[in-house]
C-alpha cells in the first residue's frame, strides 16, 4: 500500500492547540504561516502551547529555508576599502533544491514522521518545479529519483554515485555541489565532529563557485564593488552559515522535536481551520517515495 499509514495508539505526546484559542497575536502568525506555507501547520499548532515562541517561527523559519533572496544595503565586507554600504542578500544564498535535498536526507536519516512527510511533499514539489530542465516530465522523473535515492529501503544513506538517465542521455543524478552538501549533512547527521577541515575547505572550494556564478549571472552583476574577492568571500560565508544551520536545524533540533512530541500529519479534523496535508501527500508524493517512507516509518508509523 502507498498511502501514508497512520500511526498507531497513541497519538501525540502535546495536543494541537486549536486555532481559536490563541491569543489574537499567535493567531495572526498562525494565518500568516497558512498563507505563506499553504496549510494550517500542527508544527505551529503544537508551538502556539508557548505564545513567545510561536510569534518567532514563522519568520525564523522563512529566512533560512523558503524566502527568496533580497537584498539590502551593508557594511563593505571586511577586506575592502571603507566606504559606501553595499547590497548583500539577506537570505536565499543556498538554492531551494540543495535545501530541500538535506532536509530530507536527515529527516529520513532521523526517520522523524512529520519532517519526513511534510518535505518528501515540499521537496518533490520544489524539485519538480525548479530543477534546469526544460520538459516538466523529465524534472518530474528526476525529482522522483533525487529523493528516492538519498537513503535505501533501510534507510542507510545511499545516494553516492546515482546516475540519472534520460533519452539516452546518462549524467550523475546530483551535481557536485549538491554531493558536496549532502556529505555534510550525512557527517552531521552521524556525528558533527566527523566533518574534518579538509571536508570543510573541499565544501568552501565548491561554493565559492557557485558563488560566483550567483554573482556574475545575478540582479548584482552590474552593482560596484560587488566583484571583489572580499564580497565573494563574505557570500560564502553567509551560504557556509545558512547550510549548516539548515542542516543541524532539521537533524539536531525539529526532527528531536517532532518526534518526542508525536506531532501529527494534519488530516483537516484539528480545528475550524481545516486544511487535510494526507490527502494532498497521498495525491501528489510518487507511489515509490511513500512506499519507501512506510517502510521507514515502520509498524508503529512513528519510525521505530
Amino acid at each position: 500500500m502507498s498511502d501514508l499509514i497512520p500511526p498507531v495508539a497513541p497519538g501525540p505526546r502535546v495536543p494541537v492547540l486549536p486555532a481559536g484559542r490563541t491569543e489574537a497575536r499567535v493567531r495572526t502568525e498562525l494565518d500568516r504561516s497558512v498563507r505563506d506555507w499553504g496549510i494550517p501547520s500542527n508544527l505551529f499548532r503544537t508551538m502556539a502551547w508557548l505564545p513567545g515562541l510561536a510569534l518567532t517561527e514563522v519568520e525564523y523559519a522563512n529566512s533560512f529555508i523558503f524566502d527568496a533572496p533580497r537584498y539590502a544595503p551593508a557594511p563593505r565586507p571586511p577586506g575592502d576599502p571603507d566606504g559606501q554600504d553595499i547590497l548583500f542578500p539577506q537570505g536565499g544564498f543556498v538554492d531551494r533544491v540543495t535545501k530541500e535535498l538535506v532536509i530530507n536526507l536527515v529527516s529520513l536519516l532521523n526517520r522523524s514522521r512529520y519532517s519526513l512527510t511534510h518535505h518528501s511533499f515540499i521537496g518533490y514539489g520544489v524539485l519538480s518545479g525548479r530543477l534546469p530542465h526544460v520538459d516538466p516530465a523529465q524534472r518530474a522523473a528526476r525529482a522522483e529519483e533525487m529523493l528516492l535515492r538519498l537513503v535505501d529501503s533501510t534507510g542507510r544513506p545511499d545516494w553516492e554515485d546515482r546516475t540519472f538517465a534520460w533519452n539516452g542521455v546518462v549524467e550523475p543524478l546530483y551535481t557536485v555541489p549538491q554531493q558536496h552538501c549532502l556529505r555534510l549533512a550525512e557527517a552531521i547527521q552521524r556525528d558533527p565532529h566527523s566533518v574534518t577541515d579538509r571536508q570543510f575547505a573541499d565544501l568552501r572550494e565548491v561554493l565559492r563557485g557557485v558563488a560566483a556564478e550567483n554573482i556574475a549571472k545575478g540582479p548584482l552583476a552590474e552593482v560596484p564593488g560587488t566583484g571583489t574577492e572580499a564580497y565573494l568571500a563574505a557570500w560564502v560565508n553567509a551560504m557556509t552559515v545558512e547550510l549548516t544551520w539548515c542542516i543541524v536545524h532539521f537533524d539536531g533540533l525539529l526532527n528531536s522535536w517532532f518526534t518526542v512530541l508525536r506531532v501529527m500529519d494534519e488530516t483537516g479534523a484539528e480545528d475550524e481551520l481545516g486544511g487535510d496535508f494526507v490527502a494532498a501527500y497521498n495525491a501528489e508524493v510518487p507511489d515509490r517515495i511513500k512506499v519507501r517512507n512506510n517502510n521507514l516509518l515502520g509498524p508503529t508509523g512513528w519510525g521505530r
